[in-house]
């Protein structure tokens, strides 16, 4: 039998306010509450789900089935220096990805940060500008992508892929765990925009609902990735997002070191067109 856990997540409350107001968020370098505006208009409640260790479960192992997978990826046991990551690590996940998905062209990595549950934020102020800052695991249910900030593209399906691996030890606290996208309806998904730095890009927040069926694998080692999906242009595949979120462990032994991981984001295409890409920046 499968290990499994309780353990506490974060979801968007539902709320009246959102059928006159879209969710939304803003990070600024300045605190815009002390000027009379609102940073946000989310509501949360915190829900407990049952977490069930999916490795070795081989139904899981078409990313297509319920929208994340794993892999063993070998020699990077630690990711402290950037030119590592960089020159030999994200090379390594391109490969992964490009054996994963038979037609796959153009495998774009377009952004990548280090999640560390030891971060200190100053002032609680998070730089997302900053690729060399570490952020801290996120307890938000939610999906990286909405189909707003997807690719278009007549002649080429797209993926957004998001690939998450333990880079230090194996995870006691604050594991990623990631929702059976067959358990789980469109509409508990709430398009919410994010503004960065004067950017506004847009995502999804999740509703709770008892059916949600959540998976992780139980203290996940430095060898082992979990892949999982934020879209797919494909209409045909039986899954095409999952939502994920880092859950609040009810039992953490006393010695349980910070979790220190490296999530990798990934554009794949069908076609192969990298050096367009390249010059559009």
């Amino acid at each position: 039998m499968a290990y499994c856990e309780t353990a506490s997540i974060n979801f968007l409350r539902r709320d009246p306010l959102y059928a006159t107001e879209k969710p939304f968020q803003v990070f600024t370098g300045d605190d815009i509450a002390t000027q009379g505006q609102r940073n946000t208009n989310l509501l949360w409640e915190e829900r407990n789900v049952q977490v069930e260790d999916f490795r070795d479960e081989g139904d899981y192992f078409d990313i297509d089935n319920h929208g994340f997978t794993s892999r063993t990826i070998e020699g990077f046991s630690r990711l402290d220096s950037t030119t590592e990551i960089e020159l030999s690590y994200i090379p390594t996940i391109q490969d992964l990805i490009r054996n994963e998905i038979a037609d796959a062209g153009t495998v774009f990595v377009y952004d990548w940060r280090i999640r560390d549950s030891s971060t200190y934020y100053p002032e609680g102020r998070v730089n997302f500008g900053d690729q060399s800052k570490s952020l801290l695991p996120s307890n938000f249910a939610h999906v990286g992508k909405s189909h707003g900030t997807g690719v278009h593209c007549e002649t080429h399906s797209a993926k957004f892929y998001k690939e998450f691996k333990q880079s230090n030890s194996p995870v006691d606290q604050w594991a990623l765990a990631v929702c059976d996208a067959n358990t789980f309806e469109s509409s508990e998904l709430m398009e919410t925009d994010s503004v960065r730095g004067g950017n506004v890009t847009t995502l999804y927040y999740a509703h709770y609902n008892p059916n949600q069926k959540w998976h992780f694998l139980h203290q996940q080692t430095p060898k082992e990735a979990l892949i999982f999906k934020h879209f797919d242009s494909k209409t045909v595949v039986k899954s095409s997002r999952a939502i994920h979120a880092s859950i609040q462990h009810q039992k953490v032994v006393p010695d349980a070191k910070p979790r220190r991981s490296i999530e990798v984001k990934v554009l794949v295409f069908a076609g192969s067109f990298e050096s367009s890409i390249q010059e559009s920046g």
